[in-house]
């Protein structure tokens, strides 16, 4: 009887793959189930959870469950392997100008990942804040302590603690945002010249940051299905890097999580090789599913991994509230928060403990996976109905960016420039390399919920592509 609810799951699982339940279509409601099948409620409801757990159904709010859009429609982005080398970001003035262009709001927003302001509770956030200023004014006037307000680091160290990651206090700070995080974690374990190991394609604004700190990098291959692990491994071991930066949920712009298995050798050869890895986690509370997958900082026995992640792709990127669990290199991380800002934003901490313990935080994430599984799926099911057949589509169990890779002959820096002139805003594959490998690829993101002028703009953009 206690596998009554797989019973079941399997059952459907067969309907959507012989095509009974087609893409779109809404399950029966779980009342229904029960009663057809004399099982109860919760049976139900724990197969329907597992069936969206597994990427077959999503939530849509107050309508029920849906099949998914089919998740063959694209093929994924495929990419080819290359020898890794050192090499210096000198495209500096291109990533500026693109992602410059891509922040303005008087354009469709397709180009920057973030969410639509509709998705941020307001209102709830504007009442932590008050509640905060008026339960402890003085704390919220003064500078806050070094590594952060105690009362938002525990509350943190206990949030995390829901989804089985176990943060120490003493090693977690709180940053200006995630950017700051990685920029001290770079600062504490390199110095100018050296190499950061990193896949490809890489965030933009990472690359950025790391030639803003003078350093280099060695590009790992990757795809939609995650790093190559063999070279990872070789470039770790070979004494060239001073460090990697990696992300393992829901990386920027692919979308993949690395496997358990994978998580956890990189946190071995990081001990084994004397490597540190620095953590980029921002998107980790961004999946669909009803369990957070677990950072490669959750296998770090020795503190070897820097774990840096934020409230902005969550919540309200305004508020400019991160942190990192510094492991190993709390001093080091202190010391260069201290010489470049004294002090974090204290009444918006204090707003975001508020928030956190109040409960508010956990139930805005609920509803959030669903809007974005909602959002993504009706951006790749746009992607797939107009954009050539030959053209490539991330499929991401998380987050909220769609990696297209175009036919060769296609130059996504000119669809990129015709989009701007139309006051569409994307971002193309050239900044996500430091050799611009990725000519004919394009980032969208899909962050606002979904509108007839976004698919228009989607149509657009295939038309562009089709008639390059």
């Amino acid at each position: 009887m206690a596998f009554l609810y797989r019973e079941l799951a399997d059952h459907f699982t067969a309907e959507i793959k012989s095509g009974s339940l087609v893409a779109g279509a809404k399950m029966p409601s779980i009342r229904h189930v029960s009663k057809q099948r004399q099982l109860s409620i919760n049976t139900v409801q724990k197969s329907y959870e597992l069936l969206e757990a597994q990427g077959y159904l999503i939530v849509k709010a107050q309508s029920g469950f849906y099949v998914r859009t089919a998740t063959n429609a694209l093929k994924e982005s495929v990419f080819s392997p290359f020898a890794p080398q050192v090499e210096s970001i000198d495209n500096i003035a291109l990533l500026n100008e693109i992602i410059s262009a891509s922040s303005d709001r008087s354009r469709l927003a397709l180009g920057t990942i973030t969410l639509d302001v509709s998705l941020m509770p307001a209102k709830m956030l504007q009442r932590s804040l008050l509640r905060a200023m008026r339960n402890q004014p003085d704390t919220g006037l003064t500078y806050s302590p070094v590594c952060g307000e105690p009362i938002l680091l525990q509350s943190l160290v206990e949030h995390f603690a829901q989804d089985a990651i176990h943060i120490n206090t003493e090693q977690l700070i709180i940053t200006n945002g995630v950017m700051q995080a990685l920029s001290l974690a770079i600062l504490s374990i390199s110095k100018p010249g050296d190499s950061i190991a990193v896949p490809t394609p890489c965030y933009s604004g990472q690359l950025l940051l790391l030639a803003n700190l003078e350093r280099n990098i060695i590009e790992i291959p990757a795809n939609s299905q995650g790093i190559d692990m063999e070279v990872l491994e070789q470039v770790m071991a070979s004494g060239n890097v001073a460090g990697a930066l990696l992300s393992g949920c829901y990386q920027n712009p692919l979308g993949y999580t690395l496997s358990i298995a994978d998580k956890r050798k990189i946190a071995r050869w990081a001990e084994q090789y004397q490597c540190p890895v620095i953590e980029d986690d921002v998107f980790g509370e961004c999946g669909y599913n009803l369990a957070r997958p677990a950072p490669i900082k959750s296998w770090d026995k020795h503190g070897f991994v820097i774990w840096c992640a934020s409230f902005s792709k969550t919540l309200a990127p305004g508020y400019r509230i991160g942190w990192c669990a510094s492991g190993r290199f709390t001093e080091q991380l202190q010391r260069q928060l201290l010489s470049r800002s004294l002090a974090v934003n204290a009444p918006l901490q204090l707003a975001l403990a508020d928030f956190v313990n109040c409960g508010q935080y956990r139930r805005h994430l609920n509803r959030l996976r669903v809007q974005l599984a909602t959002q993504v799926d009706a951006l790749y099911e746009s992607v797939s109905r107009h954009f050539p057949k030959d053209c490539r589509c991330s499929r991401p169990a998380g987050g909220y960016a769609l990696w297209l890779q175009l036919p060769k002959a296609v130059d996504a820096f000119s669809i990129y420039q015709q989009a701007l002139e139309k006051g569409i805003n994307i971002v193309p594959g050239v900044v996500f390399s430091a050799d611009k490998k990725y000519k004919n690829c394009l980032r969208l993101n899909a962050g606002n919920p979904w509108s007839t002028d976004l698919d228009q703009a989607v149509k657009f953009l295939a038309k562009l592509v089709g008639d390059a």
